[in-house]
């Protein structure tokens, strides 16, 4: 069961996407959470604190997904396509919220700061599996990766398709072009001759 803090930064990522920066309040928080007027003030005191919460949660619920975690089990491409699916789909509001806080952070330097930190765990997480698959480069090739899903999850989210078997079919040619283009041949089988995963 979550804790109130945590209840209260889910309740704010919602607010993100549904209303925006403008439209992030302790008030606001309180009412999309259902909880006591004035309860998002006791945890977070300022509006800065509120925010800095929302990049720290959004970090940690990114890390988590379950398309992220089932990447290093799952062919590279079709894992790709996973993760942009879900951000389009089932994580859409996270990735709204993320999208309203980077726009943000572009004018505000502490919150970017916040911002690349998490960035940069996502990142390391992409070079190492990247790496895994023979990439020369896989911190350069885990930046252009980054890149081009949120370039293909942002048009999805404002010119579609919507419906995931459209996007996974829309997403997928760009994303295997791109990791064909940093990854060394691939073997038959992910799985070596004593049957352990080349990811353990």
């Amino acid at each position: 069961m979550a804790d109130r803090r945590t209840e209260i930064l889910d309740a704010a990522l919602r607010v993100l996407a549904e209303h925006g920066m403008r439209g992030l309040t302790h008030r606001a928080v309180d009412a999309a959470a259902g909880i006591a007027p004035g309860s998002t003030s006791y945890y977070f005191r300022s509006r800065s604190a509120l925010v800095e919460g929302c990049v720290a949660r959004l970090a940690e619920i990114d890390q988590a997904a379950p398309e992220v975690v089932a990447v290093p089990s799952m062919d590279l491409v079709d894992a790709a396509v996973a993760v942009a699916v879900a951000m389009a789909t089932t994580g859409r509001y996270r990735t709204l919220a993320r999208y309203e806080l980077s726009v943000a952070g572009a004018r505000e330097p502490g919150l970017r700061a916040a911002l690349v930190v998490g960035g940069d765990a996502i990142r390391a997480f992409a070079a190492r599996t990247l790496a895994a698959e023979g990439a020369g480069d896989p911190a350069a090739a885990a930046d252009e990766i980054a890149a081009l899903l949120d370039g293909l999850v942002f048009t999805a989210l404002v010119r579609g398709p919507h419906d995931p078997a459209a996007l996974a079919a829309w997403v997928r040619p760009p994303l295997e072009r791109a990791l064909r283009s940093w990854t060394a041949p691939r073997a038959p089988s992910r799985r070596s001759h004593d049957g352990e995963s080349r990811f353990s």
